[in-house]
């Protein structure tokens, strides 16, 4: 690896560690109320739970690729630049802002202009930004490594904003049910 990636090994440790438990926690929300999130409709939960998920994933992933020993640069910004277009084939198959726009199944549309921003905004912004960043790295630009951080940051901040919508969202249900 090169020196100025070397430099961030501490930082991508650091939120590898923090995405993985993140990831982990999500499942024991999800957990503590199966039937809330079975009885919803199956695009609702692909478009605004599942994505969740996948962002903390994504952020662990390119934690863990920076940390690999003896990863070639080039091989660094074409697995990056790879994992980008997958997380943005990833967005337009969930369809959240189909499900933003027109609703889920019979229900119609309830995101407000925060959930627009966190749900839709901010992960197409991370996929494309890693895209951007793995073309700093392939150039060795000054730009990508600092670029790459932020992405992985703001993925795991999307991640973390959503995973709280969700256990609001489930603790209404819950009180709505009894």
């Amino acid at each position: 690896m090169s020196e100025p990636l070397q430099a961030w090994h501490e930082f991508y440790f650091l939120l590898g560690t923090s995405a993985a438990a993140l990831t982990g926690l999500m499942a024991v929300v999800v957990s503590i109320n199966p039937d809330t999130i079975a009885d919803r409709p199956a695009a609702g939960v692909r478009a605004f739970i599942t994505p969740t998920m996948v962002f903390f994933t994504t952020a662990f992933a390119v934690s863990a690729l920076l940390l690999v020993p003896h990863l070639s640069v080039r091989s660094l910004a074409v697995l990056l630049a790879l994992t980008g277009i997958a997380g943005i084939a990833y967005l337009v198959w969930t369809r959240g802002h189909h499900y933003y726009v027109h609703g889920v199944e019979d229900q119609p549309p309830n995101l407000d202009r925060e959930d627009w921003i966190f749900f839709i905004g901010l992960p197409y912004l991370s996929y494309l930004l890693l895209i951007v960043a793995a073309l700093g790295i392939w150039l060795r630009a000054g730009f990508g490594p600092p670029t790459l951080a932020i992405t992985a940051m703001l993925l795991v901040v999307t991640g973390i904003h959503n995973a709280w919508d969700l256990v609001i969202w489930l603790a209404q249900q819950k009180r709505r049910a009894s």
